[in-house]
């Protein structure tokens, strides 16, 4: 199991200098929203190297795999190809990541499965295969305080239907402990289907990122990372907490 941790365009730096003075840290997940922000990761590559660090890829929030307008939807397909066509000249990236994305609750409320059926066609996009066939694919559990639009992929019913119908054998699941604090599914039936976990505490109500300890975050989860025994553990949290949190593993 690889430990991680994740970072964003203005915090990559203040993440390399965790991973350097933490041995334990060997992976960035790294949040991209735009093609250019590509940039700001190849202008740390030979640092990214010299650390031997993995890298993989957090897609951006906005991405929406249930998308009922096709053509937009494919577009997010078409981002996801250029980024790595981009990527791929400097960086061996291990996985892309993303949430299933957001319906108008109404929408979601009356017909769920229609939208479900758009994430398996995004997922079994030939595209997307052919072009990601040497990385895998995780899309993670999210949570929805149902507003006027609610995520998709907060149980995992959800999860479930898409991994029963897709034809890609690539993709499998990230268990988020944060977001299940908030929006609680039995997500143990994934198991055999998780690669990757986010790891991080908050108070059962918002997405705060906190360390271990700092929230509701109870001892079994430490049961349940040894059960999967994922590939890649990455702590998405406050930097200033990644230290006392590590004294856990």
């Amino acid at each position: 199991m690889k430990i991680g941790i994740s970072a964003l365009k203005f915090n990559l730096e203040d993440a390399l200098n965790i991973c350097k003075k933490n041995k334990k840290i060997s992976h960035i997940e790294m949040g991209i929203d735009n093609l250019e922000d590509v940039e700001s990761l190849k202008k740390y590559k030979d640092e990214i190297n010299k650390l031997n660090l993995s890298i993989s890829i957090h897609l951006p929030m906005e991405l929406n795999t249930c998308e009922d307008i096709k053509f937009i939807r494919n577009s997010w397909v078409d981002f996801i190809c250029e980024m790595d066509k981009i990527l791929s000249l400097d960086f061996d990236i291990k996985y892309y990541n993303a949430h299933l994305g957001y319906i108008m609750t109404s929408r979601l409320e009356k017909n769920r499965q229609k939208y479900l059926d758009n994430t398996v066609e995004f997922l079994n996009e030939q595209k997307l295969n052919q072009k990601l066939n040497d990385k895998f694919f995780t899309v993670e559990n999210t949570y929805s305080k149902k507003g006027d639009f609610s995520n998709v992929g907060n149980n995992k019913d959800d999860f479930n239907y898409i991994f029963n119908k897709i034809e890609n054998n690539n993709v499998y699941f990230c268990y988020d402990t944060g977001h299940d604090l908030i929006n609680p599914s039995n997500y143990d039936k994934l198991n055999y289907k998780t690669k990757v976990i986010h790891f991080s505490d908050n108070n059962g109500l918002e997405d705060l990122h906190l360390g271990y300890k700092k929230g509701i975050l109870g001892s079994e989860v430490f049961e349940k990372i040894k059960k999967v025994d994922p590939e890649y553990l990455i702590l998405e949290m406050n930097f200033d907490d990644i230290e006392d949190t590590l004294k856990y593993f």
